[in-house]
């Protein structure tokens, strides 16, 4: 057997097996050691027990004589009584400036004495991290002073800022649908279909001799806000197809239209 073998068998390996194992130990001294190590943790437990009693005891009784008045064979009362005090009155220039004694706050954990109003200053904070994030979730700049009010109808102009965006490419959806269907090459409208990526326009002398000259500087389309697209969608698509899109019904022909269709906005439907 070699030198750095261990032998399972020897004291060396016994005691390893103790360090690992307690309750397999076998020394009388170890296992009086251990037993005078788990009184003193059960005894340390009952002293903080029968402390912790004693202090809620005795902060009841203080709170109790505090609440009593001062007997007049109280030292204090009869320097006071020295100096003019009645039982009743004030103390100071004006007699009725304080009544009633400085309450008195007992302390019955072992916090610091910071560490209440460091728990207040954290929790305000937070609340103003929280304003923040919700003020730049919503584009506001949080340096600005903003109401409640405010914040909501921000929020509720951002929402239907998102309905109108849905509702519009839907209905180009629709458009370019029925467009197809009928033979039609182009969108009356830019903004009636939707939007196609960008060829690579082509290179070569060839290519810019076929454009004519007056198309070099076409006017720009007229621009239209997002409830303006919506509302020239919906009436195109009523005028040229007898379709609804709040109904999301194509009907028969105008006049079956004008009779079943409640209106033309989606508040009517």
């Amino acid at each position: 057997m070699s030198e750095d073998e261990e032998d399972y068998m020897s004291d060396k390996f016994l005691a390893g097996l103790q360090d690992v194992r307690p309750s397999l130990v076998q020394d009388r001294g170890k296992k009086r050691a251990i037993k005078v190590q788990a009184k003193q943790q059960e005894h340390h437990k009952r002293q903080r027990e029968t402390a912790a009693a004693t202090s809620n005891l005795n902060n009841e009784r203080l709170q109790q004589d505090l609440n009593k008045p001062l007997a007049a064979d109280n030292k204090g009362f009869q320097l006071l009584a020295k100096m003019g005090y009645k039982a009743g009155s004030g103390l100071g220039k004006q007699a009725d400036a304080r009544l009633e004694p400085i309450g008195i706050t007992i302390k019955n954990d072992r916090g610091g004495l910071g560490r209440e109003a460091a728990i207040a200053e954290l929790a305000a904070k937070r609340q103003e991290l929280r304003r923040a994030h919700l003020l730049h979730r919503a584009g506001i700049d949080s340096s600005e002073e903003i109401s409640t009010e405010a914040y909501r109808k921000r929020a509720m102009l951002k929402a239907e800022e998102r309905k109108l965006q849905y509702d519009i490419r839907r209905c180009q959806q629709t458009c370019e649908s029925l467009d197809v269907a009928a033979d039609v090459q182009e969108p009356d409208l830019e903004f009636f279909w939707q939007p196609k990526p960008k060829e690579k326009e082509e290179s070569g002398s060839e290519a810019e001799q076929d454009l004519p000259e007056e198309d070099e500087e076409l006017p720009k389309e007229e621009q239209y806000s997002a409830s303006e697209q919506l509302e020239l969608l919906t009436g195109y698509l009523r005028t040229a197809y007898s379709f609804c899109y709040w109904c999301g019904t194509r009907y028969d022909s105008g006049e079956d239209l004008e009779t079943n269709c409640p209106g033309l906005t989606r508040d009517d439907h």
